[in-house]
């Protein structure tokens, strides 16, 4: 068996390539049978993400009913901290993320999944050169995330380390490092989250393996807590990339089971069945 949904999903209403048109006939194509678009939240200082979130999910519950009986159409949105959703009762579930830090003494926000460039700045600025404090402020406000919205998906984890694969902005195999992701991860696996396994930056050759780390997901196996795998898709090419891989990471790191989205709900599967 393949996987056979996907939520975390972006189209052109924000920064993906392909429409949800598009994007839901690649999902077919695929063979999924439940497929989410999670456009990003708006960003007003960089007007960037979804503007008009009544229009947008207007034209995702008409694409869920022309689709019906080929596929199943979730409207989603990508819920940034600083950014939340305006009305979250008329989704159909919520990822929750963090894709910026804010120097709360100026009110200057900077993207930490930007131009690496764009990660040094914030290092340098915001934190005096100290990229383990950036990388703990990251972790306080993703576990703040988890807990005070209580997202259906925390997507990718880590991110903060995506322009760091030569491990020179900070050093991720450093015990401070380590302790606050650790932190972080229990208190949103508290919150009841299910933690999404995202191959997007591995489409996008910027990591080697999914987000979050396995070091970390040996942690949630431990835990028991709940997993999915997502692409992060920006178009339709990047639909199932990477899905065999972060499956057998799972198993490596101690999953039994991959909880699928099924007709609005989570069902866990084991994963030699998956």
């Amino acid at each position: 068996m393949i996987l056979t949904g996907s939520l975390h999903n972006h189209s052109t209403w924000c920064d993906g390539k392909n429409t949800p048109r598009e994007m839901i006939e690649a999902a077919i194509a695929a063979g999924f049978t439940d497929f989410g678009v999670s456009g990003h939240t708006y960003v007003p200082q960089d007007d960037f993400g979804v503007r008009d979130e009544e229009a947008y999910v207007r034209e995702l519950r008409a694409l869920q009913k022309e689709y019906a009986g080929r596929i199943r159409v979730w409207a989603g949105l990508e819920h940034d901290f600083y950014f939340p959703v305006e009305d979250r009762a008329r989704l159909d579930y919520v990822v929750g993320s963090l894709h910026e830090l804010r120097d709360e003494a100026t009110g200057r926000f900077y993207v930490i999944d930007g131009p690496k460039e764009d990660l040094l700045v914030c290092r340098d600025e915001c934190f005096g050169g100290d990229g383990l404090a950036m990388a703990e402020r990251f972790f306080e406000l993703t576990a703040e995330n988890a807990g005070t919205y209580r997202p259906d998906i925390l997507g990718h984890f880590d991110l903060i380390v995506k322009n760091n694969a030569a491990n020179d902005v900070f050093d991720e195999t450093s015990p401070r490092y380590r302790e606050a992701a650790l932190a972080a991860l229990r208190r949103c696996a508290s919150a009841g989250c299910v933690f999404e396994v995202n191959t997007g930056g591995m489409f996008r050759g910027y990591r080697a393996a999914p987000y979050p780390a396995r070091f970390l997901l040996e942690e949630l196996a431990r835990l028991g807590a709940r997993v999915t795998v997502s692409a992060d898709a920006h178009e339709t090419a990047a639909l199932r990339f990477g899905f065999g891989e972060a499956l057998e990471l799972l198993r490596e790191a101690g999953f039994s089971s991959v909880a699928v989205w099924e007709n609005g709900r989570f069902v866990d599967k084991r994963l030699p069945m998956v």
